[in-house]
């Protein structure tokens, strides 16, 4: 199976990346956050 995170598109991704060392957060926690975030609106 492909991994998820190949499947993002790469500007997002390195978006993913700089924010998530700019917080020290790792990319798992930010995608777990971001999902979280959006289940709450529906």
């Amino acid at each position: 199976m492909e991994p998820f995170s190949s499947k993002i598109e790469i500007g997002l991704r390195d978006e993913l990346d700089a924010y998530s060392m700019r917080y020290g957060i790792t990319i798992t926690d930010l995608l777990d956050e971001a999902l979280r975030e959006r289940l709450r609106r529906n």
